[in-house]
């Protein structure tokens, strides 16, 4: 079989840039790296896969010249945002055109969009989006923890916890602050029981995560998670609680000014407190590491509990990888086959784990311990 083209969009960008390193040592498949502004092939990566990578200089707006770089590629990978703004436009070209997807971004309206659509016309493709953090790690993790440690038994309540700080680019922090209004449709602090979704007051949506250095001790709020929702209703989970926190402390602050006064119910709103937020956390940054950390808390009926974590550093660089290992499984046929997925609808979690592991980016998972006992 010939070598397979992969086309990255935003190639250049931080993340791009880390999923086309983790394919190009991985895979043996040529790579196209588009974006909006003809950019030069890093030196580094030149040197040593020049004749494998290509650019191309591209506008997602364009539907007839990203259609027809669809047309050119066995799978599209989607590293451009924010994810608010470009909304369902990649992932509907993708399934007119029927090019495979693996999209950092999407989120629920896109997410239910597509599922809507493939309510009309099936795809013949995986269209894979939340590959990211969160969401994608955020659910697949817990799903790795509960398949290592189930046994038969049935998953009475899931408490699952993320916290992270970086120096959030422009692009991330947009998507952050929209996703406090739960990305147009606010839920406020919930969590879902036997499949329904029960609101709390401020005052009931506090937790507290303890992880290893350099995360410590941390306090975290409820907030709502499609994709936990979905996976409480695959293994038929009573109760399932998300909490969350941005630990860098600027950045928290932003995000307390941007929950407060609504800042997330319009694009000027957003656009604002994205901006302060970009700032504010490349200041945290000057004091503090990067940090990303789940902390998956299960208990079966049998009265059972089991607690997993997991953290790692470089947050954009951990994204990258995680696209690229669902990238290697669409090229390998591995997915869960056509149709719309979140990251761990698509894949198994002990594969998605394993690759992971490889890749060196995790800094701290007691899961695998878990899974040996």
């Amino acid at each position: 079989m010939a070598n397979q083209n992969l086309l990255i969009l935003g190639g250049f960008g931080r993340v791009g840039m880390e999923a086309a390193t983790h394919l190009l040592k991985n895979t043996t498949a040529n790579l196209t790296l588009a974006s909006r502004t003809i950019r030069a092939i890093p030196s580094a990566l030149q040197s040593r896969f020049g004749d494998r990578i290509a650019t191309l200089q591209l506008d997602v707006n364009d539907e007839k010249t990203l259609i027809a770089a669809c047309h050119q590629a066995d799978v599209m990978i989607s590293c451009i945002g924010p994810s608010g703004i470009v909304g369902d436009t990649v992932a509907q070209v993708c399934k007119k055109t029927q090019t495979p997807l693996v999209d950092a971004g999407g989120y629920d309206p896109v997410w239910h969009r597509l599922e809507q659509a493939e309510a009309i016309t099936a795809s013949t493709i995986p269209l894979i989006i939340n590959v990211g953090l969160l969401p994608g790690l955020s659910g697949m993790f817990p799903k790795y923890v509960i398949d290592a440690t189930a046994q038969g038994r049935k998953v009475k309540q899931l408490d699952v916890q993320y916290v992270g700080r970086d120096a959030w680019s422009y692009n991330s922090a947009w998507d952050i602050i929209n996703g406090l209004g739960d990305f147009g449709n606010e839920k406020g602090f919930c969590f879902i029981h036997r499949h329904q979704m029960v609101k709390v007051p401020m005052r009931k949506a506090t937790n507290k995560a303890h992880f290893p250095d350099p995360i410590g001790r941390v306090s975290t709020m409820l907030l709502y998670a499609e994709e936990i929702t979905r996976l409480a209703k695959q293994y038929d989970i009573e109760t399932a609680r998300v909490f969350g926190a941005n630990i860098g402390p600027r950045a928290t602050f932003v995000a307390l000014i941007a929950k407060v006064f609504r800042l997330y119910q319009s694009r000027k709103g957003i656009d604002r407190a994205a901006k302060w937020m970009a700032k504010a956390s490349k200041k945290d940054m000057r004091k503090l590491a990067p940090a990303y950390g789940i902390q998956v808390d299960i208990t079966y009926e049998s009265g059972h509990p089991v607690t997993a974590q997991l953290m790692l550093a470089d947050t954009y660089q951990a994204t990258g990888a995680i696209m690229a290992i669902a990238t290697r499984a669409v090229l390998d046929g591995k997915t869960a086959g056509p149709g719309v997925y979140s990251l761990h609808e698509a894949m198994t979690s002990q594969r998605f784990m394993q690759d992971l592991e490889a890749s060196g980016l995790l800094t701290f998972n007691t899961a695998k311990s878990i899974e040996n006992k």
